[in-house]
């Protein structure tokens, strides 16, 4: 199933982010840096969120991520950073994340592939199967939360 990013509609999960004079560039907007941290706090809370749902544990470490900036923020302000799985294979998943601006525009969006790892050799591994056929099943429902 084929996701449009900047759809505020596809997310079941966010985090609300202050955007702090710290994160302001050179040019007076907030910097790139700051928006893949914004994006990173979604991103590791739905994981969490996933894992609490009643999975057994398991690790993963990003492997790529690939990102289209699309809008500039501006502090003083908030920010809404959303994430949700797209894909799921043998040994990675995918997850899909938008960041919006108060205004609800999308300044951005983000895929970030997710790489199993054992956490004995820090190796690549497959997922459990019973990991596996969760996160598929959260890829290919409407929001991408568990129920």
């Amino acid at each position: 199933m084929a996701f449009d990013l900047s759809d505020r509609s596809i997310y079941g999960f966010a985090t609300a982010e202050h955007l702090r004079f710290a994160d302001l560039d050179a040019n007076g907007h907030i910097n790139n840096g700051a928006f893949l941290q914004l994006l990173e706090n979604a991103r590791v809370s739905y994981m969490r969120e996933i894992v609490r749902s009643g999975l057994p544990r398991f690790r993963v470490v990003v492997g790529r991520l690939e990102v289209d900036f699309k809008r500039q923020m501006f502090y003083p302000g908030t920010a809404t950073a959303c994430a949700r799985l797209i894909e799921a294979h043998e040994r990675k998943c995918i997850v899909g994340h938008g960041l919006f601006d108060e205004q609800g525009n999308c300044t951005a969006v983000l895929k970030a592939v997710m790489v199993s790892l054992n956490e004995q050799t820090h190796r690549s591994t497959p997922f459990e199967p019973t990991v596996r056929t969760v996160l598929e099943q959260l890829a290919a429902s409407p929001q991408g939360m568990p129920t």
